[in-house]
């Protein structure tokens, strides 16, 4: 979904772009030195392309910092589409962009 994003926001021609993802793996193979022999090098390498055609910068977050991103995966997962736009925000993302707008804090569990 990192590549889909990368290439929306291209193609909306966003300039600047901060990306959050709770999987430090998936930030660390992105940010890091180029990956020949993973299964997904190629992809990995598409990435690492269009970030440095653009100004987007990749950070870790925890995952409880991440509750709307956690709300769309679990909304895509009960869709049959493969990828989907939303002209405004979907029923039940409100109070989450709220809490974070508000830079609620959360505790780990």
């Amino acid at each position: 979904m990192v590549l889909k994003g990368l290439l929306l926001a291209k193609d909306m021609s966003i300039d600047e772009l901060v990306c959050y993802s709770d999987s430090l793996h998936c930030i660390n193979l992105i940010n890091g030195p180029q990956v020949k022999y993973h299964i997904h090098a190629v992809l990995i390498q598409d990435i690492k392309e269009l970030i440095s055609q653009t100004n987007v910068s990749l950070y870790h977050t925890l995952r409880e910092r991440n509750q709307c991103a956690d709300f769309f995966a679990k909304l895509g997962a009960s869709l049959d589409a493969d990828f989907l736009t939303h002209a405004s925000p979907p029923e039940g993302i409100r109070d989450l962009l709220r809490n974070d707008a508000m830079r609620t804090f959360f505790l780990r569990e």
